[in-house]
C-alpha cells in the first residue's frame, strides 16, 4: 500500500470501510474509528480486531494469504 492510501485510509474511516468489505466480502466488517476498534468476522471461528483500517487490512491479507 502506497503512503498515500495509507494516509487516506485514516482521514475518511466510511471509504475505509467501504474499501475493506469489497476486497474482502467474505468478512463482515465493522469500525468504531472513534474507540478505535476495527474489526472483521467470518462464521463462528474467525474473528479479527486492530486499532486501524491499515491494521486490520494487513492482519486479513495474511489471513488470506495475499
Amino acid at each position: 500500500m502506497t503512503p498515500t492510501a495509507t494516509a487516506a485510509m485514516h482521514a475518511d474511516p466510511t471509504a475505509c470501510l467501504t474499501a475493506l468489505r469489497a476486497e474482502f466480502p467474505h468478512f463482515g466488517i465493522v469500525a468504531d474509528p472513534a474507540r478505535p476498534i476495527w474489526m472483521a468476522v467470518r462464521g463462528d471461528a474467525l474473528f479479527v480486531r486492530a486499532s486501524d483500517a491499515v491494521t486490520l487490512r494487513q492482519r486479513l491479507q495474511q489471513l488470506s494469504g495475499r
